[in-house]
């Protein structure tokens, strides 16, 4: 298991056992990179034993407060002091802890196994409840190597997929496999069944509602950032900083950079297409800072590294800017261990257009009367139910295949399917009293950030052995915007417009007012031009249609309008091919290698999208 691992922690490994209990761990040396560090670590008393990924970023606070208590430390870092805090504080020490984390720790004086993650699912942490063992760990690929852990996939979770181009909520695409909630402790004893609750929550709408002046909340957004950002920086490594020049990664540099005594190493990425490159806005901001900056281009070759995506993410994930990040988190690993990032802001600040176009939707009353919705809440999709819920109306702008899509082309593997709505996942993350720009920020944050965007991040960072911090995720910065009304957060029509505004002195203003792009790929293009063959042959091939997954005339249909542009399916027909890739590598293999050339669609493009250019900027 350990060894699968290897990607995500190159620099060691442990292993260690009882009767009854393993523990092992692949080591990324960030914090105290001595052996005093490493993993998995005991208590002096030899009844604490812990694996931990992750970075906790108050933990010289923590050590300070434990030391004071009685409690002896042998190393520097962070890991023991979660060793000692549990002996100190029990479960009550994960609301102690500033970071991102997923940990296993087991309590042999109780006979007891604890597994928490951290409140917003940065670091991933799965289970399978087996006759014979709990099997927990941070990739599927660990798990699946346990001895009779079958490949049997979940056609619930991947209706969901198909919805929303990742697996939504607790399920995995593998039954009998779950993913630990963010922010849930999970305790295992013998002889009882576990259990799990949260252990931190979201504060509710009108928990203490700021009305400060917009003035006077862009001056203390600024000093919370800026606080939150120094705290990760905290390392024994060097450290840098994604910067696509977009709002979010520029506000993380602007924090960073002044105080910078290194002099501070960034990143970006490009596509060789019009339309898909930031570098220049990148660079713009690296030249106002100073920083050391690396800009790289990729080309269409890129797509040849989806296989090898298939296998690290070990279940289907469609967000193609995957493709992006893992080939940037390839280059940034060449130069630094950590690498700071935006994450976080557009949820928690409300940067997404579609936020905007949910307010619309809702504010507009619906017809009286049993009359047809008119076209601003149906779409002109006369198969969707009337979005009379929050659920459904914003689970149709999130949507890949439209329920009607379903509809006329689910074949019978997953017809079953089609009485359970998928924006039904949505409606527990639905709060009331907020606006419905914040209601669809907190439906974010309880779905789309940990099952797309972290997930997305993490396993394309630590594919490279990178970790990746989001000072935005700060969960004292975040609680603190959630008390803010969300027409100071959204204003003039603009998206994100406190978080800009408040950045106008440190940002260029041409950086903070201009279309939305972030790590895009041009994948329509790509399923239209480059990859249109290969894309046919695989989803009207035998091997796929042998899945009784999608009929082939609805297929067939839906790769015809696409080429000839009479309606965009790039999305959906990429959503299809990670999921063949997925199927392909953990279904109808029990291998835990990557996919070969031989069955790979893709092999024909340059292997790991090689740059087509690079450059650097040196203060």
């Amino acid at each position: 298991m350990a060894d699968l691992l290897r990607h995500r922690g190159p620099d060691g490994e442990g292993c260690w056992s009882e009767p009854g209990v393993v523990l092992a761990h692949r080591r990324l040396a960030v914090i105290d990179t001595s052996s005093a560090a490493d993993q998995p670590m005991h208590d002096e008393t030899g009844t604490v034993h812990l694996v931990f990924n992750g970075a906790i970023y108050n933990f010289r606070e923590l050590r300070g407060e434990l030391i004071a208590a009685g409690y002896r430390f042998r190393s520097t870092g962070d890991t023991e002091v979660i060793v000692q805090g549990y002996r100190a504080w029990g479960t009550g020490l994960f609301a102690r802890l500033t970071g991102m984390f997923a940990i296993v720790l087991w309590d042999s004086r109780h006979r007891r196994l604890v597994a928490a993650r951290d409140r917003f699912g940065e670091k991933p942490l799965y289970y399978a409840e087996r006759p014979d063992a709990l099997v927990l760990a941070s990739e599927i690929k660990a798990i699946l190597s346990w001895p009779g852990v079958p490949r049997q996939p979940d056609p619930e979770a991947l209706h969901d997929y198909l919805s929303f181009s990742y697996v939504i909520g607790e399920a995995t695409a593998f039954a009998g496999i779950r993913r630990l909630p963010p922010a849930h402790v999970m305790v295992c004893e013998p002889g009882k069944p576990a259990r799990m609750e949260a252990y931190w929550h979201l504060p509710p709408p009108g928990a203490a509602p700021l009305t400060a002046s917009v003035a006077d909340l862009k001056a203390e957004l600024i000093e919370r950032l800026g606080a939150a950002v120094r705290m990760c920086l905290v390392a024994d490594v060097p450290v840098g900083a994604f910067l696509s020049g977009g709002v979010d990664s520029s506000a993380v540099v602007s924090m960073i950079a002044p105080a910078h005594e290194a002099g501070l190493e960034t990143f970006s990425s490009g596509f060789g297409f019009e339309g898909y490159d930031e570098t220049g806005f990148a660079k713009t901001v690296a030249e106002r800072y100073g920083t050391d900056h690396h800009a790289f281009t990729f080309g269409d070759g890129i797509i040849g590294s989806a296989a090898g995506l298939a296998w690290h993410y070990g279940e289907p994930f469609a967000d193609s800017s995957a493709l992006v990040t893992h080939a940037l988190s390839r280059e940034t690993r060449r130069r630094v261990t950590v690498a700071l990032t935006g994450d976080g802001a557009d949820e928690t600040l409300l940067g997404y257009g579609r936020y905007l176009r949910y307010g619309a939707m809702r504010r507009r009353k619906p017809p009286q009367g049993g009359r047809k919705l008119p076209d601003l809440y149906d779409h002109g999709d006369p198969a969707l139910r009337p979005h009379r819920s929050a659920g459904d109306a914003y689970g149709y702008l999130m949507e890949t295949f439209r329920e009607s899509h379903k509809l006329v082309g689910y074949d019978l593997a997953l017809i079953a399917q089609l009485d359970r709505c998928s924006y039904d996942r949505l409606a527990a993350h639905v709060v009331d009293g907020v606006t419905p720009e914040d209601q669809a920020g907190r439906i974010d944050i309880g779905t789309y950030l940990p099952g797309d965007i972290l997930a997305k991040v993490d396993v394309a960072a630590m594919a490279h052995g990178l970790e990746t911090r989001a000072p935005f995720l700060n969960h004292e910065l975040v609680e603190w915007v959630s008390r803010i009304p969300g027409d100071s957060k959204i204003f003039d029509k603009e998206s994100k417009a406190l978080l800009k505004a408040a950045l106008e002195p440190f940002v260029p203003r041409e950086c903070l007012y201009r279309p939305k792009v972030g790590f895009r790929v041009p994948v329509a293009r790509l399923m239209r031009e480059q990859a249109y063959e290969a894309t046919r042959a695989t989803l009207l091939g035998e091997r796929f249609l042998d899945r009784r997954l999608f009929r082939r005339g609805f297929l067939d249909e839906m790769l015809e309008e696409h080429r000839g542009q009479q309606q965009e399916h790039g999305t959906r027909l990429w959503t299809l091919m990670m999921l063949e890739l997925w199927f392909r590598t953990w279904i109808d293999s029990d291998s835990n290698k990557p996919l070969g050339d031989d069955a790979d669609p893709f092999a024909a493009f340059a292997d790991e999208g090689r740059l087509i250019a690079q450059s650097a900027t040196v203060p």
